[in-house]
């Protein structure tokens, strides 16, 4: 299932608001933490900026930086309020969290639920806060069925589609990175990692074993 939703009572709200830029959310088990402690990664900026951005937001307790990859910057980071993204309980209802990312002013929720019942207790979720979510996607997997969990988010769609429409893939190229950056609004950075990690996902969902 894939869920979109933005709401001020939710962790990070005063973080995604002042970033346009992409982000990637993570749970990782954590002595003693549990999901009070998140993995951050934050596409572009400056590392000082980000954390001062981090502490400002009133739902983050503390934020460790990690290190970066080229211009995606990981933090490690303490929650102490907040309406969390997911139900704390996902990991004793058997849901399996796939990937968390914001963008385009809307969190995205990809998660694997075992069975209905989950369905309802994450709905539920969201309900009793009066936060309004839309289900995307709704698949019923088989075992027929190759990545079927696996889908672009819309930033990265757009890259995908501007690139290959503009002779990005041609042979031999007949665009670059800095001209579709301009055509995206973007830093060429921004446009090389949506493309990376667009590819990354497409292969990931055609040659999953």
């Amino acid at each position: 299932m894939e869920i979109h939703f933005e709401d001020p009572q939710l962790v990070l709200s005063s973080f995604t608001a002042e970033r346009p830029e992409p982000l990637e959310l993570e749970y990782q088990p954590t002595e003693g933490l549990g999901w009070d402690c998140v993995f951050v990664t934050a596409e572009g900026g400056d590392v000082s900026s980000l954390r001062a951005d981090l502490y400002s937001d009133p739902t983050v307790e503390s934020a460790e930086y990690l290190g970066s990859i080229g211009e995606d910057h990981r933090f490690k980071v303490l929650i102490s309020g907040g309406v969390p993204l997911v139900p704390p309980e996902t990991t004793r209802l058997g849901v399996r969290l796939i990937s968390i990312q914001y963008d385009q002013n809307s969190w995205h929720v990809q998660m694997h639920l075992p069975v209905h019942s989950a369905l309802h207790r994450v709905q539920s979720h969201y309900h009793d806060q009066n936060i309004t979510f839309r289900v995307k996607r709704l698949h019923v997997a088989r075992e027929t069925d190759i990545g079927a969990e696996t889908v672009l988010l819309p930033g990265q769609r757009e890259a995908l589609v501007v690139a290959y429409q503009n002779g990005y893939f041609d042979v031999p190229r007949t665009e670059s990175q800095s001209e579709i950056a301009n055509r995206l609004g973007i830093s060429k950075s921004g446009v090389s990692q949506r493309i990376r990690r667009a590819i990354s996902r497409l292969v990931e969902a055609t040659l999953a074993p």
